[in-house]
């Protein structure tokens, strides 16, 4: 199976922006200025047209600025969360995954620096370049890793939806509908994300869920209530939160699982799975190919991981202080 990065790098390609200096003469003549603060650090003038003049060498003038200053943003967060949860990119990594790329390109060292000339450039500057797209693919993995899961049912309700137009079991007559309770440790709490994995702990070895919602959620309005938040059908909740549930049986534990508000500890009450109109007692089941499976599974996990960039994206952005100058 693709690991998470190779299935959402479209996705990932933008945010991935190396901040790195090709010491041009035009950036030297710049005037500089701070364009942006991302919490402590700052984004300069001159930073953000070498960038520009890095994906475009051609050109002697910024392109898409504004745009490009937003990426610039969002790798300066990606840059600041893996300094703080103590991910890096060793010097033989970086040799190895770089090697990797020549091969596979069928490249010696000569052609690399040919081909990377091509594309404006030096060997300096895509190591760079290379060493954020690396760091980000790791800090992208601890963060995806074991919390998307693409059920067989999905696989199913997927095939049928896509490749059989009602499907064959027939058009369904309500929606599934899920009961929940959670635990919410708000990005205020100190810590919050060590506390929401020790709250986790606790609830998956066996701990009652009620108390623990009750001692430790910060949500006022379910905690009273053992941290139950009622009925859920399909779209209500974020699609963080939805595909955890989803994945996840009746009576199970699962997260922490991170929104815009913090981290959620979620467990599966009850649910109501939909009803069919088959037509018929004696409907066949579905069957699925083996490649048209896999097909459909990966579209999932794709699908999945880029709601969850999303929403984990959006979550840095609101925890941070941002300021765009420009």
């Amino acid at each position: 199976m693709k690991s998470i990065p190779a299935l959402i790098t479209k996705t990932f390609a933008l945010i991935l922006v190396a901040s790195f200096s090709l010491q041009s003469a035009f950036a030297q003549e710049t005037v500089d200025r701070v364009v942006a603060v991302v919490n402590d650090d700052v984004i300069t003038l001159s930073e953000l047209t070498e960038m520009a003049l890095s994906l475009n060498p051609t050109s002697t003038q910024p392109m898409n600025d504004r745009e490009l200053l937003d990426k610039m943003i969002e790798q300066k967060l990606f840059e600041q969360e893996a300094e703080k949860r103590g991910i890096t990119v060793s010097e033989a990594e970086l040799d190895a995954s770089i090697e990797g790329v020549k091969q596979r390109y069928n490249l010696n060292d000569e052609q690399m620096v040919d081909v990377l000339k091509k594309q404006g450039l030096t060997p300096e500057a895509f190591r760079a370049q290379w060493k954020a797209q690396t760091l980000g693919n790791k800090l992208l993995e601890s963060q995806l890793k074991n919390k998307i899961v693409v059920t067989d049912d999905e696989i199913r309700r997927y095939y049928e939806r896509n490749y059989l137009g009602t499907g064959s079991s027939g058009e369904a007559l309500e929606d599934e509908k899920v009961r929940i309770a959670h635990i919410m440790i708000s990005y205020k709490t100190q810590d919050a994300a060590q506390v929401a994995d020790q709250v986790a702990d606790l609830a998956k070895s066996g701990e009652d869920f009620e108390n623990l919602a009750e001692k430790f959620s910060d949500d006022e309005s379910s905690a009273d209530n053992g941290g139950d938040m009622g009925y859920f059908k399909k779209g209500d909740l974020i699609d963080s939160m939805e595909y955890a549930v989803v994945a996840t049986p009746v009576g199970s534990i699962t997260g922490p699982v991170e929104s815009p508000a913090g981290y959620h500890i979620i467990k599966v009450l009850e649910r109501s799975e939909p009803d069919y109109d088959t037509g018929s007692e004696d409907a066949e089941l579905v069957t699925i190919d083996d490649a048209t499976k896999t097909e459909i599974h990966e579209t999932l996990m794709r699908e999945k991981a880029q709601s969850q960039l999303k929403t984990w994206l959006e979550s840095l952005r609101e925890n941070a202080y941002i300021e765009n100058k420009y």
